[in-house]
C-alpha cells in the first residue's frame, strides 16, 4: 500500500473510531427518580396553643397523688394562672397529580383539623400532659402511664384548663420551597373508619409537576416499588438530628425501594397492598412507583415494631375516589413537557437537547433541588463530551465530510478550515481591552470564540495587548467561570505583529491543539483548552 494511501486508511480508521465513542446515559432508574421527586410534597395539618391552667388545680393533683401512695411535691409552680405550650395534628406526605395545584394523599394525615371539637381535645389533652411534665418527675409519670392510673389527672387537668392563642396551619410544602395553603375537596376516612383513607387537596398554583397514575391490578406480588416521602425521623426538626440536619436539606425527599409482599383485602373488600417497603411517620400520603415512574400505591400505614409489614392504598381505588369527583388525570402541563423532554433527551445521551429542555422547565418551577442536581448531571455529561457531539454537522454527509478532511491532512498545499462553521456560529460579540489600554479604537489582536459550556457561541475580540484571562474578574479581562480555570490562568500578548499565549502557571494548565505549552504563537484555527479537554474549549481566528 502506498504511504498516502496508508495514512488515509488510518486516518479514516481513527476518525470512525472516534464517533463511535460512547456518551453518557441517564439510566432507568436514574431517570425515573428525577422524574417523580419533584412532584412529591409534605403536608402539615396541625394546631397550636398555650394551655392555661390555675396552680390550684396542680395543688389538687399533688394531693391526690398523696392519697395513692405516691408521695411527690409539685415544682415550678406561680402564683397566677401558668401556661405550657400544645400542640395536635403533624405533617404527612403527598403528590401532585393534576398541573393546576391538586394534590392525593392520605385522609388520615389532614384529618386532624377538620374536627375543631376533636382537634381542641387533642390540643387541651397534650397540654394537661406538659402541665403535668413541668410539675412532677418524669419517672413517676411513666409508672402511672404504665397502670393506666395517669389518664384521671389528665382528665382533671383538662377539665380545669383552657386554651389560648390556638392557630391552625394547613399548608403544603412543595419540593422547591414554595409554601402554600390547601384546601380539602375530597375526603375519606381513614382503613380502621372503613374509608379508602384518601384526601385530594387543592392549592392556587398553575404549571406544576405532575406523576402519572399507573393501573394497580396489574401489579404482582414480588414486583419492585419504590416509595417516596418526608419521613419525619430524616428532618432538621427530628429531636434526635435536628442539630446538625440543614433546613435545606428538608426539601430533599426519601426514596425507598422495596416489593409487593401480598395483595390482601379490607374488610370493605377493596384490595390493599402489603409491603417490606419502609414506612414511617410523615410518610403517610406518599406515592409508591414502579419502575416506569407511575403510581401503583399511596402509603397509608405501618408499625414500629413491624418494620417488615407496611400497607398501600392500590392506586385503582384511588383512581375511582377521583372519578367521583371528576378529577382528570394523567394531564401534562407546559412543566412536565419540557422537563420530560429533557430527561428523554438524557436517557439518549443528547446532552445539549437536555440542557435547553431544562432550562425552560426550571424557570415555572425554580429552586428544586433535584432540577439542580440534574442540571449539575448535565453540566458534567456536557463537558465530558467530544466537541463533534456538542456542536454536530449535518449527518446525511458525515462520511464523505470525514474523507474529505482526512485527504485535506495529507495534502499540506490545501488550506482547511480546523474547526465545523456550526462551532463558530456566533450568539454574541464583544471587543475585550486591557484595563491599562489607552482610550482611542483598539488594535485588534484577533478573536476568540467559546466553543462549550453555558456561553458556547460568544465570541470576544482582543483589543489590544497583555489581555488576561481566568476565574477571578477581579484581574482578568476575560473571565471563565469554572473549577478548573485558574484565578489568573493565562495572558495573550502580542509581539512583532504575532499573538501569544502565555501560561501563568495555571493550576491544570493550558493546551493549545492538545499540546500543554508554557507559551505559544497562536495560529488561525488553533483550539485553545483552558483547564484540560474538560474544561474551557477556545476557538482562536486571526
Amino acid at each position: 500500500m502506498a504511504p498516502l494511501s496508508r495514512l488515509l486508511f488510518v486516518l479514516l480508521f481513527l476518525t470512525a473510531l472516534g464517533c463511535r465513542g460512547d456518551v453518557a446515559h441517564l439510566d432507568d432508574v436514574g431517570k425515573m427518580v428525577y422524574e417523580v421527586k419533584p412532584a412529591v410534597v409534605r403536608i402539615s395539618a396541625f394546631a397550636t396553643a398555650q394551655f392555661r391552667y390555675a396552680p390550684s388545680t396542680i395543688k389538687t393533683i399533688e394531693a391526690a397523688l398523696k392519697q395513692d401512695g405516691i408521695s411527690v411535691a409539685a415544682q415550678n409552680l406561680g402564683q397566677n394562672e401558668m401556661d405550657v405550650p400544645t400542640g395536635a395534628g403533624g405533617s404527612g406526605s403527598g403528590f401532585i397529580i393534576n398541573p393546576d395545584g391538586l394534590i392525593l394523599t392520605s385522609g388520615h394525615v389532614v384529618a386532624p383539623t377538620r374536627d375543631a371539637a376533636a382537634l381542641d381535645h387533642d390540643l387541651l389533652h397534650n397540654g394537661a400532659i406538659a402541665a403535668l411534665i413541668k410539675h412532677f418527675p418524669v419517672d413517676e409519670l411513666r409508672k402511672l402511664h404504665r397502670t393506666g392510673a395517669l389518664d384521671r389527672y389528665i382528665e382533671t387537668l383538662v377539665a380545669n384548663g383552657h386554651l389560648v392563642a390556638r392557630a391552625v396551619t394547613n399548608e403544603v410544602d412543595l419540593s422547591n420551597g414554595e409554601i402554600l395553603p390547601f384546601t380539602i375537596e375530597r375526603f375519606s376516612p381513614a382503613l380502621a373508619q372503613h374509608g379508602t383513607d384518601l384526601a385530594l387537596l387543592h392549592v392556587k398554583r398553575k404549571n406544576l409537576p405532575v406523576l402519572t397514575l399507573g393501573d394497580s391490578d396489574s401489579t404482582r406480588v414480588s414486583e419492585s416499588i419504590w416509595a417516596f416521602g418526608y419521613p419525619a425521623v430524616a428532618s432538621s426538626t427530628d429531636d434526635v438530628i435536628g442539630g446538625w440536619l440543614s433546613r435545606d436539606s428538608d426539601l430533599e425527599t426519601t426514596l425507598s425501594p422495596g416489593i409487593i409482599t401480598a395483595i390482601k383485602r379490607n374488610v370493605t373488600n377493596t384490595p390493599v397492598f402489603q409491603s417490606n417497603v419502609a414506612i414511617y411517620q410523615g410518610n403517610s400520603g406518599g406515592p409508591a412507583v414502579n419502575r416506569n415512574g407511575e403510581v401503583v400505591g399511596i402509603s397509608t400505614w405501618g408499625r414500629s415494631d413491624a418494620e417488615a409489614i407496611k400497607f398501600l392504598v392500590p392506586i385503582n381505588v384511588a383512581r375511582s375516589f377521583l372519578a367521583e369527583a371528576k378529577v382528570p388525570i394523567n394531564l401534562q402541563g407546559e412543566f412536565d413537557k419540557h422537563y420530560r423532554a429533557s430527561l428523554d433527551a438524557a436517557q439518549d445521551g443528547k446532552w445539549t437537547v437536555a440542557s435547553t429542555e431544562l432550562a425552560s422547565a426550571n424557570s415555572l418551577f425554580p429552586n428544586s433541588p433535584d432540577l439542580i442536581h440534574f442540571r449539575h448531571d448535565t453540566e458534567r455529561a456536557l463537558q465530558s463530551m467530544p466537541l463533534w457531539r456538542k456542536h454536530p454537522v449535518a449527518t446525511a454527509g458525515a462520511g464523505g465530510a470525514l474523507a474529505a478532511l482526512a485527504l485535506g491532512l495529507t495534502l499540506p498545499r490545501i488550506r482547511r478550515p480546523r474547526i465545523p462553521a456550526d462551532m463558530l456560529k456566533v450568539t454574541t460579540e464583544r471587543v475585550v481591552s486591557p484595563s491599562s489600554a489607552p482610550p482611542g479604537a483598539p488594535q485588534m489582536l484577533g478573536k476568540l470564540t467559546i466553543l462549550n459550556g453555558p456561553r458556547a457561541g460568544e465570541r470576544l475580540g482582543l483589543g489590544g495587548s497583555g489581555i488576561r484571562i481566568g476565574r477571578e474578574s477581579a484581574m482578568c479581562e476575560i473571565v471563565l467561570e469554572n473549577p478548573k480555570v485558574s484565578r489568573l490562568h493565562a495572558e495573550v500578548v502580542s509581539i512583532d505583529g504575532k499573538v501569544l499565549l502565555i501560561d501563568r502557571n495555571s493550576s491544570n494548565g493550558t493546551y493549545v491543539n492538545d499540546h500543554k505549552i508554557d507559551k505559544r504563537f497562536l495560529k488561525d484555527g488553533d483550539i485553545i483548552y483552558f483547564g484540560g479537554r474538560n474544561a474551557v474549549a477556545i476557538a482562536f481566528h486571526a
